[in-house]
């Protein structure tokens, strides 16, 4: 399978992959997401696989993979600041993708529709953008769902279910880090401080908090969100001529 890869400046942001630098984009802006409301009624409660009294961390990820298999969805995930953003957006339906890295002011864009790939062209001013043929196989990124990024993060951390909150009106369990400390507890060794995780009933990983001490590499600090079901994937403005759906173009 031949695969397009996003070249990434910050390793975690990775489970993505690069093509050429793009100009800052105007649309879509992330709407700010209510803090959880607890409950303890029945009906909000979220059960999660688990195995000898903890969250089994490859189930969680093989349920969440699954349930996004065949959905419309928007994965957000932030590093280090608002800067350093990650965006995929799956259409399945109209089989289109897009993928946005931003580091900084500067921005990799890339649009997959129609058995093309459109990539911003930022450097010259006559040319919005690049095409290049695709195949039926081609994806911008290794894992849309963002399974390789969540492995690499909580693959060595043990997680147990702390409450079912009602967060954007869906129940969801919150999985807490059961390994959390203030300080790495030997040279050289990694320390989770705060990872949380809000899984919904139909196993999708909602939101994930993730912090962590590296004392001889950056410190992490790193979000992801997951809107699902969304009617369209946003279309940037150095696209809007050749709109994939735009009547006729799909």
């Amino acid at each position: 399978m031949w695969r397009v890869t996003l070249a990434v400046g910050i390793a975690l942001l990775a489970g993505c992959s690069g093509f050429l630098p793009a100009g800052p984009s105007a649309d879509d802006s992330d709407p700010v997401t209510p803090a959880p409301v607890p409950t303890n009624t029945p009906e909000a409660t979220v059960t999660v696989p688990t195995s000898d009294g903890v969250v089994d961390v490859d189930r969680l990820l093989d349920r969440h993979q699954r349930a996004l298999s065949n959905r419309n969805f928007h994965r957000h995930v932030e590093q280090a600041g608002p800067q350093n953003t990650l965006d995929v957006w799956i259409d399945r339906q109209r089989g289109i993708q897009r993928v946005r890295q931003r580091f900084g002011p500067i921005s990799d864009d890339v649009v997959l529709a129609d058995g093309t790939l459109y990539t911003n062209v930022r450097d010259d001013p006559d040319t919005p953008y690049a095409t290049t043929p695709a195949t039926p196989n081609t994806s911008l990124v290794a894992s849309p769902p963002g399974v390789d990024l969540l492995r690499r993060l909580l693959s060595n951390t043990a997680y147990r279910t702390v409450a079912s909150v009602q967060r954007n009106g869906r129940p969801v369990a919150v999985l807490a880090a059961t390994n959390a400390v203030e300080t790495p507890t030997a040279e050289n060794e990694s320390a989770v401080v705060r990872s949380r995780l809000y899984v919904d009933r139909q196993g999708v990983i909602r939101h994930v908090e993730h912090t962590e001490q590296r004392p001889e590499r950056p410190d992490i600090d790193t979000t992801m969100t997951v809107t699902t079901d969304i009617a369209r994937v946003p279309i940037p403005w150095w696209l809007e001529d050749n709109d994939p759906y735009s009547s006729g173009s799909t």
